[in-house]
């Protein structure tokens, strides 16, 4: 025979998922989400220094209110591993561990001071407002299908940053030994001209360095093209995928 406990239990975990996936309760971590990001925003302003204690007291709170909805997502998650290594689990986590330099006592153990870096980190919690954001499920799908694609293109960018590093070194090490003195340095350029950026803070100028040049803007502009290609495919076939499901539920019903 169950006794009571075995009976409550399910229900409880039921009534707090049905919480978690209320309209409502969605909302007011929105809100939170907002404020926390405005907090962060107005903190860093000279003229309100005055108003720190109340600054502090509102990342506790955040932190808290933050931290009981991550542990509640846990609780009503049907596989909580899955949840805590998934996209929005780590994000939830990221909007929470920051915080934690502000303990009080954690502040006095060796090394820890470097670790207060992390509250920079709080502004990532901005990231949790991509829970209700429908489309951001279907970019995460769609990722997931070309990730393969993408590590591909990742190693063949770091491959074309080394050679054209190598490259403009070899060009303008003696006209601008400052700035293509070293392959190191000149792997900055090399970033800056295949992403396209060109901010202008060094360029070449010998006739080679130029022409060289020439060449690595061509095949940035072919590298920046790829991935927008293949995301625009797979969100395409997504996009159909779903209307043809939702025909398909609407003919059954």
């Amino acid at each position: 025979m169950n006794n009571d406990s075995d009976i409550k239990t399910p229900n409880l975990k039921a009534r707090l998922a049905g919480i978690v996936d209320n309209t409502a309760f969605n909302i007011v971590i929105q809100l939170l989400i907002l404020g926390s990001a405005i907090a962060f925003v107005l903190e860093t302003e000279p003229e309100l220094e005055e108003y720190n204690v109340l600054f502090l007291i509102a990342d506790w709170s955040f932190l808290l209110l933050f931290t009981l909805e991550y542990i509640l997502r846990i609780y009503t998650a049907p596989d909580k591993k899955a949840f805590i290594f998934s996209f929005f689990g780590l994000v939830d986590l990221i909007a929470i561990l920051p915080s934690l330099v502000l303990i009080p006592g954690l502040g006095h153990l060796p090394g820890f001071h470097v670790l207060r870096i992390l509250r920079f980190l709080r502004v990532f919690r901005i990231f949790k407002a991509t829970r209700f954001i429908l489309a951001v499920d279907r970019m995460i799908e769609a990722l997931g299908e070309v990730r393969r694609e993408l590590l591909a293109l990742v190693i063949l960018s770091s491959m074309m940053v080394y050679l054209s590093a190598c490259g403009i070194y070899f060009f303008e090490k003696e006209a601008q030994p400052e700035n293509f003195g070293t392959i190191p340095k000149s792997m900055w350029w090399a970033i800056v001209s295949l992403t396209t950026i060109g901010y202008g803070d060094v360029y070449p100028v010998t006739p080679g360095g130029k022409v060289f040049t020439a060449f690595v803007a061509l095949v940035g502009v072919g590298l920046i093209a790829i991935p927008s290609g293949l995301l625009a495919s797979v969100l395409t076939e997504a996009r159909v995928e779903g209307r043809l499901e939702d025909e398909n539920e609407n003919r059954d019903n």
